[in-house]
């Protein structure tokens, strides 16, 4: 009785201790799946701080950036502005010079008159010189001094008035020279101003750039939209343009003919020409001019490259644009740039911290 009292204790023992055993098991494999999943966190936890380091150095590299922008930015503004003064003078200073070539070439038209009329007195003199001349030489005992005189007299009328031709030449040749000088000044204006006007004009402007030469898309966008699915008339009418454009720039099509016009021998376009008359036939009237007008444009603006070239263009007279209108125009721009910036400082300015 106390043997079976003994073994009922031991197993109960066992399966307390088979309990206890399970249960630390349990505990353990618990324990390990929390380390796990600590490491699991401590590891996304560093690569957060990772991400974090890397997000502030990238944020810190792109602040750098965004100042170096911002002073490059200012720096460009500034030389800008500087070159717009530069310009305004050059255009002031070049309009100045046109005045005084103008108000010279007609003062020297005056005197060419002048001069004219002089030579043709000085033929009148020249000739009775020489009669009179002769008349010494064959009558050389009848010679008395009043025609010595005379003589003398028509002589230096005719060396003076032969100094003044020579004078007014060289006064034309100055002239002339002062002029190609002037074009040259202006042209170059032009060219730096074609370069900087995209940079700082909006779309909006008056004053802008016209690729002179371009066949415009819009005709062969409103056609090919009538022709064509909504899924292929885009990509046809690029094509068409395209192709277009290709033939305006070829050399070797020159659809062109002489013509009398306001009493003029000029070149005008051919309006029998096989190639526009298929076009006008197939992709009707608005694209036929859309061609023709690229035409004209290059005969007009590039008749020896046959490309694409820029110029500064009043869209608002559809004209070409003087180089006062394209300085007056960026002058505007800035100033109304300037505005807003103060406007938008001002507002930043107002707002709580």
């Amino acid at each position: 009785m106390e043997e079976s009292k003994v073994v009922m204790e031991l197993r109960k023992a066992r399966g307390i201790a088979v309990s206890l055993a399970r249960e630390v098991d349990m505990k353990n494999q618990t324990l390990w799946e929390m380390e796990k999943h600590v490491q699991h966190i401590s590891s996304q936890l560093h690569s957060l701080i990772s991400e974090k380091d890397r997000m502030n150095h990238s944020f810190s590299e792109e602040m750098r950036k965004m100042q170096l922008i911002g002073q490059q930015n200012a720096k460009l503004k500034t030389d800008l502005e500087c070159q717009l003064s530069s310009m305004n003078l050059l255009v002031q200073e070049s309009e100045k010079l046109k005045e005084e070539v103008a108000y010279e070439r007609k003062q020297l038209e005056q005197k060419a008159a002048e001069l004219e009329k002089r030579e043709s007195q000085l033929d009148d003199e020249r000739q009775s010189f020489y009669i009179a001349k002769e008349k010494i030489e064959q009558n050389p005992l009848d010679s008395n001094y009043s025609i010595s005189v005379h003589i003398n007299e028509l002589r230096n009328k005719l060396t003076e008035k032969e100094e003044e031709l020579h004078d007014m030449d060289n006064l034309n040749q100055t002239l002339i020279l002062r002029e190609h000088m002037s074009n040259n000044e202006l042209q170059a204006a032009r060219k730096e101003l074609i370069n900087v006007l995209p940079q700082v004009l909006d779309s909006m402007t008056v004053i802008g750039l016209k690729r002179m030469g371009e066949v415009a898309q819009k005709p062969f966008q409103d056609v090919c939209m009538q022709k064509f699915s909504a899924q292929e008339w885009e990509l046809r009418s690029v094509e068409l343009s395209s192709l277009w454009q290709d033939k305006v720039n070829n050399p070797n099509w020159h659809p062109f003919k002489q013509a009398i016009k306001d009493g003029k021998v000029q070149e005008i376009v051919d309006e029998d020409d096989s190639h526009l008359k298929e076009l006008k036939s197939q992709w009707g009237e608005e694209a036929c001019k859309a061609v023709v007008n690229a035409l004209l444009e290059l005969n007009e603006y590039n008749p020896s490259g046959r490309y694409v070239v820029s110029e500064l263009w009043n869209f608002k007279e559809r004209r070409k644009a003087t180089l006062k209108e394209v300085v007056n125009c960026l002058i505007h721009q800035l100033k109304a740039n300037k505005s807003l910036k103060r406007r938008r400082d001002g507002q930043h300015s107002e707002r709580p911290n």
